[in-house]
């Protein structure tokens, strides 16, 4: 008899066990996703440098950014910074005055996707994103929303 609640036991321990580590994966969090819309190949914005004040949902910090746009392409001064994501694709439609903007960058070298969904209205552009962190025991990710404009503000000089 005391082999078989030795055995007992033992199971309980294994299933609960399991149980907790199956409770410490969570589910995979989507990035922003880009709305279905008429979207072509970035080119619209080439040239232009916006300046950004975002703030991270989570925690209310501000962080200064620039976004970069150059042949066909996008760039997040504060990504590039962190983790070298380089230049990535960017898409655009218009919708009257409106033009909208979708962007993933990637980091080469960690987990890491950032994706921008944005307009840009009268050279003001406004913005949403998700830093995505996936490893193969957690995702974690961070909101952000921002806003900017070409002109560098005193905040973003006094950083250069």
């Amino acid at each position: 008899m005391k082999a078989v609640l030795k055995a007992v036991a033992l199971l309980i321990a294994v299933i609960a066990t399991g149980a907790a580590t199956v409770a410490l994966v969570k589910e995979d969090m989507p990035d922003l996703a880009m709305p279905d819309a008429p979207w072509v190949s970035g080119s619209v914005l080439d040239g232009s440098v916006f300046y950004t004040t975002d703030q991270v949902i989570e925690s209310g910090d501000v962080i200064l950014d620039e976004f970069h746009f150059k042949d066909g392409a996008f760039q997040s001064a504060m990504c590039q910074i962190y983790c070298d994501f380089g230049w990535s694709d960017y898409k655009t439609w218009q919708d009257g005055e409106t033009l909208h903007f979708y962007a993933v960058t990637r980091c080469p070298d960690a987990p890491h996707t950032v994706a921008f969904l944005g307009t840009v209205v009268d050279g003001k552009l406004s913005f949403a994103g998700t830093w995505t962190t996936r490893r193969w025991y957690w995702t974690h990710q961070i909101n952000v929303i921002g806003e900017g404009t070409t002109t560098p503000t005193a905040a973003h000089l006094a950083e250069s």
